[in-house]
């Protein structure tokens, strides 16, 4: 069995990919809300998802929960205290653009930059803000987020492009490669039969990947997605989401632009499963009590 580890207000990520394969995940792989963690578990692997969002005392919880799981000899993924969260892998990085939190802004700030929040995942707060009193103003509106540097990553064509890659245990599986003439690159706003090749080609000749294992493990994930770009040749990691969306192929009568990557689909969702039911190893035969300690009460849940 494996478990999946989340906020209970994010479990769709993986719930509604579950439901789309239950064939083959239904009764391996469930998902367990933090809020949830109690009561007496088949023996298996556990994946603790969603660390950004955890509150600092939550953080802690987890952390005992996965010495727990450890101790009775389940294979844990992440580590809710030492897995790094968004600022604090920027600053572990040689990326070619800088993170600052507010209180550290240098006099040197390339611009322009624009604002988003440490913990997550919905991208800038704002526009480019492309000289000091833009970026004053929208500090005032934003006291507490990132201020990051914008790195234009166009390539020949004018198109931003986001690459994005799954690790899941030991594997490191491409994902996608989206493209937009929108520096903000949310989903591939241009599709066609050459974007489609290169996409493809992405996923059959794997091109970064030894990068890639490199980034997560100074990380310490070893499972999420790493949403990345390519500045003069070098990787420039944008963020790790340690609770992916798996976004399954559509049913139906799909549109022309998505059958330009039907293939890409495919393979994603024939090797994310392939790599996940690799990780339920467990034999089963053994129970794994998660009762939280009376210590922790009348607080006897997380607080997310």
């Amino acid at each position: 069995m494996i478990y999946y580890l989340v906020s209970k207000k994010h479990t769709y990520t993986v719930k509604r990919w579950i439901k789309h394969y239950p064939e083959q995940l239904m009764g391996r792989l469930r998902v367990l809300p933090y809020s949830k963690c109690h009561g007496t578990v088949q023996e298996g692997t556990f994946i603790f998802s969603d660390i950004d969002r955890l509150s600092p005392r939550a953080t802690r919880k987890a952390s005992r929960l996965l010495d727990k799981v450890r101790r009775a000899g389940c294979r844990t993924l992440n580590h809710p205290s030492d897995s790094l969260r968004r600022y604090d892998l920027q600053k572990s990085l040689r990326n070619d653009f800088r993170v600052f939190r507010s209180h550290e802004v240098p006099a040197d700030l390339r611009y322009p930059v624009f604002l988003r929040v440490e913990n997550d995942h919905g991208g800038s707060q704002t526009d480019l803000l492309r000289d000091p009193e833009s970026y004053h103003a929208a500090r005032q509106q934003f006291p507490d987020s990132l201020v990051v540097e914008f790195l234009d990553t166009r390539d020949e064509n004018g198109l931003f492009r986001k690459y994005s890659a799954f690790r899941i245990g030991e594997r490191i599986i491409p994902r996608h490669v989206l493209f937009s003439r929108d520096w903000v690159v949310k989903k591939s706003d241009v599709i066609d039969d050459a974007t489609a090749r290169v996409e493809f080609e992405y996923l059959e000749d794997h091109p970064h990947e030894a990068d890639l294992r490199g980034i997560f493990d100074v990380a310490k994930i070893d499972f999420g997605r790493i949403d990345y770009g390519i500045h003069e040749g070098r990787i420039q990691t944008w963020e790790i989401n340690s609770n992916p969306s798996l976004t399954a192929p559509r049913r139906g009568r799909p549109s022309e632009t998505y059958l330009k990557r039907l293939a890409v689909h495919e393979w994603g969702a024939r090797a994310t499963n392939e790599a996940l039911l690799e990780l339920d190893v467990g034999r089963e035969s053994k129970k794994v009590r998660l009762g939280i300690p009376r210590t922790w009460r009348p607080e006897s849940r997380f607080a997310i």
